[in-house]
């Protein structure tokens, strides 16, 4: 993770068009120039050049971007958003007793000893042998759900799954500034990856996919579990005709493979709901104090599911999962992809 003072020529770039504010989704709701990009970076050339402090105000509003990447790939200059603001975050995080302790909660009893517990009730199956074989990184998720699904999949491709027993990837402690436990998290993982042969990482959450490639260990290659599926050109064949809709994470960049699935998968009816790639809003779950604009975010996605008609909403990413879930008041069944297919899906 680089210093703000270290992305100074990136910041200036920004040419404040204001193009950043069509698609963000907070400024969409506040229409206050301080939660885009554009506005932030008017104050963080303030804190480089010395003319402003770090402040809780300032960090309110690096705290609220939800840090969905929507500003980035919509800019002109091609800046990265998210790696600057979590830089900021990182400036804040050094002298906060508060997010410190926000930080410690969550490696202590949510991804660590909450996220244990509960993978007493997974279920965990030893994989089939094949001369083709990957590590699957299953992290939190691997923890929560086990591998039946992962393995189930990657057998019927042909291919022999190892399960190391993986920490969380460091995304929540990324993108709150916490370098340090971001930084245990990437040893653990090179660690842990050393003692094998296998150079090849498979994963199904997007957000852990995305961080394991910012990782950039030389000679990893990470993919997505659906690569396969489709590399191999397997076309699932569902138990029961179903209709589902798809929620894109802000972090996947291969959604051409899980699209090519559900197109391809027979008896599924594939409905593209409005916004299908907006942001949900996970970012912004634990902000209680700013839940009356994150609430807006939520209650739009929840719209855009009932508009499509499906009864069940499927994503790949651990986060969203948990946040559309949080919010779907009973009226649909929220699902990763993966865990579905290993459901629904005949066995070959």
């Amino acid at each position: 993770m680089k210093t703000l003072a270290e992305y100074k020529e990136e910041i200036h770039s920004c040419s404040k068009c204001g193009l950043c504010q069509s698609v963000c989704p907070l400024y969409q709701i506040t229409g206050n120039d301080c939660t885009v990009s554009r506005g932030q970076f008017i104050m963080l050339k303030g804190l480089i050049k010395g003319d402003l402090k770090m402040s809780p105000k300032i960090n309110r509003y690096l705290d609220l971007c939800l840090k969905c990447g929507a500003c980035s790939k919509f800019c002109p200059s091609g800046i990265n958003v998210v790696d600057i603001i979590t830089s900021a975050k990182a400036e804040y995080f050094k002298t906060s007793r508060l997010e410190k302790f926000i930080s410690f909660v969550q490696k202590t009893f949510i991804f660590g000893l909450g996220v244990k517990l509960a993978g007493v009730f997974s279920k965990k199956v030893k994989s089939k042998k094949f001369d083709k074989k990957v590590i699957y990184f299953g992290g939190c998720s691997g923890k929560l759900k086990g591998n039946k699904a992962v393995i189930n999949i990657l057998n019927s491709c042909g291919i022999e799954v190892i399960t190391p027993d993986f920490e969380c990837c460091g995304i929540p402690f990324y993108v709150r500034g916490d370098k340090e436990s971001y930084t245990s998290y990437k040893k653990s993982f090179e660690k842990i990856v050393q003692k094998y042969e296998v150079k090849e990482i498979v994963t199904t959450c997007a957000s852990c996919e995305k961080t394991l490639k910012g990782y950039n260990i030389g000679g990893l290659e990470v993919r997505s579990i659906f690569e396969y599926l489709r590399k191999k050109e397997l076309k699932p064949v569902l138990k029961q005709k179903l209709k589902v809709t798809f929620h894109k994470p802000c972090n996947i960049d291969n959604f051409e493979d899980i699209e090519w699935i559900l197109k391809n998968t027979q008896n599924l009816e594939y409905i593209e709901m409005e916004n299908f790639d907006k942001c949900c809003g996970l970012n912004g779950v634990t902000k209680i104090s700013e839940y009356k604009i994150m609430s807006e975010i939520f209650k739009a996605k929840h719209k855009d599911i009932l508009k499509s008609g499906a009864k069940i909403v499927l994503t790949s990413c651990l986060g969203c999962e948990a946040a559309l879930r949080l919010f779907s008041f009973g009226k649909y069944r929220v699902m990763d992809f993966a865990e579905f297919l290993n459901k629904y899906a005949k066995p070959d």
